[in-house]
């Protein structure tokens, strides 16, 4: 499910990390870590994946927040599937794994109900009420919880729709601020642009090298709109 959520390019980002080394001794902390390396997370580690211990201490967390200070930001394969191909969460390959985990434990209760059930006829033939009554329990079991597991992924997909919706709202008034910001950084830039060239303009008097200043620093600001975020709002440091 963890991979199918990050995807396989962004297992190097990921850092793993094992704690309560002060629990055990070394040799014991050493041992379960070459379990964990040679088994639970041999898939994650041959992508990239890197493996950190923290051993309690201020210091040991911030050698981990280094490490992730150090990373490429990169889209997860969740986001991915939801953002750039519009597929429903129970399309991504996440919701197939989840789907897949629930069906696969419906058909395990609907083989265990089809043994139930050929026991109760049994049970029926041979009059033995005791058992009935007990088969009939468990068969009532089994069939809340295959109810159950339908309600769940049919909810799920109802719950990431009302997600989806409002993360779109969230998302379009982040877009109506960056363009307010934006709008607003080319005033300033446009204005300050404005008065140095007039003040340039108007310097007949001035000396060379105050002249010269205000040139530079037409330059600079120049420089500096051209070379601003794209992303956003713009910032022009005075």
């Amino acid at each position: 499910m963890f991979r199918e959520l990050c995807g396989d390019s962004t297992l190097k980002n990921v850092i793993l990390v094992t704690n309560m080394w002060g629990e055990v001794t070394q040799d014991v902390g050493e041992a379960r870590e070459r379990e964990l390396t040679t088994n639970f997370f041999k898939a994650v580690l041959d992508k990239g994946a890197q493996l950190a211990r923290h051993h309690n201490t201020a210091k040991s967390a911030h050698d981990i927040i280094r490490c992730i200070i150090k990373n490429r930001p990169i889209a997860l394969q969740i986001q991915r599937e939801l953002v750039d191909e519009h597929k429903d969460i129970i399309d991504t390959a996440a919701g197939e794994a989840v789907n897949k985990e629930l069906n696969e434990q419906i058909r395990r209760h609907q083989a265990e109900l089809k043994t139930v059930q050929e026991e109760m006829m049994q049970a029926l033939k041979d009059k033995d009420e005791e058992t009935r009554k007990e088969l009939e329990g468990e068969t009532r079991k089994l069939q809340e919880q295959m109810n159950r597991m339908k309600t769940d992924s049919d909810g799920m997909a109802s719950n990431y729709q009302q997600e989806k919706k409002r993360m779109e709202e969230v998302v379009k008034e982040m877009q109506e601020k960056a363009r307010q910001e934006r709008e607003q950084a080319e005033a300033a830039y446009r204005q300050q642009m404005d008065d140095l060239n007039n003040r340039l303009q108007e310097s007949s008097n001035a000396s060379a090298a105050e002249r010269k200043a205000m040139e530079e620093r037409i330059g600079q600001l120049q420089h500096q709109w051209d070379n601003r975020p794209r992303g956003g709002g713009g910032c022009l440091i005075m």
